[in-house]
């Protein structure tokens, strides 16, 4: 049985360049530094495996949210709160109502 991916487009808020900004030496470039152009380009694609046997998922987004805290985590040290309230705070989920895999498209 295959599995189901469901995608999501993550966005930084202003809030997230604040924290950072925060945490860092006062030389380092903000959020208002960065042109609109450049702001627009910080989001990420995920992807997410949904149901299947033995999976009872309620709340895909809310596992999306938890689980990409624990990601940024993992790859960047930033240890925020795993819930999704704090990811509220500083990122927005916006669910991709299509997807196209050009590398599974046959011509």
């Amino acid at each position: 049985m295959e599995m189901e991916k469901s995608y999501y487009v993550v966005s930084y808020k202003p809030e997230y360049f604040e924290m950072i900004r925060a945490a860092q030496p006062a030389d380092e470039v903000s959020f208002e530094d960065l042109s609109p152009e450049d702001r627009q380009r910080d989001v990420i694609v995920v992807a997410i495996t949904q149901g299947g046997f033995g999976q009872d998922v309620v709340d895909d987004e809310r596992q999306v949210k938890e689980r990409f805290l624990e990601q940024m985590f993992t790859t960047s040290g930033i240890d925020l709160p795993r819930t999704p309230d704090v990811f509220d705070r500083y990122f927005e989920l916006e669910p991709v109502e299509e997807f196209l895999d050009l590398d599974e498209m046959e011509v």
